[in-house]
């Protein structure tokens, strides 16, 4: 071969196999680091995510670090009808390895009258996708941090791990966590699956806090309920529960600690209960909302009670009330000692067995003076419940499930003390009145 041949061949060569694929690759890093370029890939990838999540995802910044791995900065989730941010999320990254997605979350805040929200659109996007859609998912988080509606402060949990699968019965989510504050021995965990196996299908829930208490006002905005029992109310045990058309039907077991009994009688009843109880569900279970039965044990150890709400509890729940308490004092508060009785509840009615120390049997309530309330052996109503508790001035209706499903959609009278003072003489005959 000629000398010039093989000149030429060499600097085609050089051309082909050095210098061009360096002018490509420095053309590419240029491009890809250009802002017109990363501008477009950060709309790209909140355009992907909006539609997987069905929620408005931006972000500030993303970068790949190392091959497969994107992070994402400063992650917003927002509702896509509303504008509502419902989650920040300060760094994100994503990977995959052999068809899994990996996500790791860096301090996600959200606020807690977001977590229904956050729900229906998991369980639209995810839960209920195609089955051929559904993509096993793994979620780790060091920390996120819950802020509570009320401002009264916020939850932080710990080691989270969440994953979603394909099932036998359809889609599964599990998310297991544990709260900063408490030392717990292992997470507690919530287990989501949707069932397809029957029809139509529905979503069953199972939480199991397993050895650690968990405070119960982490779910007080997603079920209001929950803040009856008081700031420092905590829940040990195990909640099955499937959504329905009609509503929910499960049951659970476990025991309630540290209820404040002046936020659930005091603050939201014409009578005084005041004390720290304890209440131990043996078993519970509830069907489109409403409570089948339930039996367990209460336990309070001092406290205040109006004669108000013991004379109540005489009158309608089947307990004999000490005559002292009867006797016309000045003094409308007493003192007990004790408050220690088991109950079971169910569609008979309602029976209250106390087991209070000393030598008096059945003794549900006492002070230091003796019993104050003792069980009589009898079954009271369940609507019993209601009256005791209810102002003695309330409106009498028919304990029926047509009446309960009348009052929902009427509006109800104020109790007397939420009532305005009334400068004038009112009628003698009042249309909101039902007797």
């Amino acid at each position: 071969m000629h000398e010039a041949t093989r000149r030429r061949i060499c600097r085609a060569v050089f051309l082909l196999v050095c210098l061009v694929p360096t002018l490509g690759l420095f053309a590419w890093v240029g491009v890809t680091r250009s802002s017109p370029y990363r501008t477009a890939r950060r709309r790209a990838w909140q355009q992907q995510l909006s539609q997987q999540w069905g929620l408005v995802v931006t972000l500030e910044q993303w970068d790949t670090p190392r091959r497969g791995i994107v992070l994402l900065d400063r992650v917003r989730l927002a509702d896509p009808e509303t504008g509502d941010p419902l989650l920040e999320i300060r760094q994100l990254e994503i990977g995959r390895y052999q068809g899994e997605w990996f996500l790791r979350a860096a301090q996600p805040e959200l606020g807690g009258e977001h977590i229904l929200r956050l729900w229906d659109a998991f369980h639209e996007r995810f839960l209920r996708a195609e089955p051929s859609q559904v993509r096993p998912v793994q979620l780790a988080c060091g920390e996120m941090t819950i802020h509570r509606t009320d401002g009264s402060g916020a939850t932080t949990l710990s080691d989270i791990r969440f994953r979603l699968a394909p099932s036998a019965e359809g889609p599964q989510a599990t998310f297991e966590f544990r709260d900063v504050a408490l030392q717990m021995a292992e997470p507690a965990q919530l287990r989501v699956t949707r069932n397809r196996q029957q029809s139509p299908p529905a979503t069953r829930w199972e939480l199991n806090t397993r050895s650690t208490a968990l405070p119960t006002s982490l779910l007080a905005d997603y079920l209001p309920p929950l803040r009856w029992l008081g700031p420092d109310a905590t829940f040990q045990g195990a909640v099955e529960a499937v959504r329905s058309t009609n509503g929910w039907k499960g049951e659970f077991s476990g025991r309630l600690r540290d209820i404040d009994l002046e936020t659930l009688v005091t603050e939201r009843y014409d009578h005084k209960l005041s004390g720290n109880a304890e209440v131990l569900f043996r078993r519970a279970r509830f069907q489109d909302g409403t409570l089948i039965d339930a039996a367990g044990d209460v336990v309070c150890y001092g406290g205040s009670v109006s004669r108000s709400l013991l004379a109540q509890a005489d009158r309608t729940l089947g307990l004999a009330a000490a005559p002292r308490v009867r006797a016309l004092e000045a003094d409308p508060l007493l003192r007990y000692r004790e408050l220690k009785f088991a109950f079971a509840l169910n569609q008979d009615g309602l029976r209250i067995v106390g087991h209070g120390s000393g030598p008096d049997p059945g003794v549900v309530m006492a002070d230091g003076y003796g019993p104050l309330l003792q069980d009589t052996s009898e079954v009271a109503q369940v609507v019993a419940l209601v009256q005791a508790l209810s102002s003695p001035q309330g409106v009498q209706v028919p304990a029926t499930k047509e009446a309960y499903q009348l009052l929902h959609i009427l509006p109800l009278p104020t109790r007397q003390r939420d009532r305005p003072p009334v400068t004038a003489r009112g009628p003698f005959y009042s249309p909101l009145r039902m007797r």
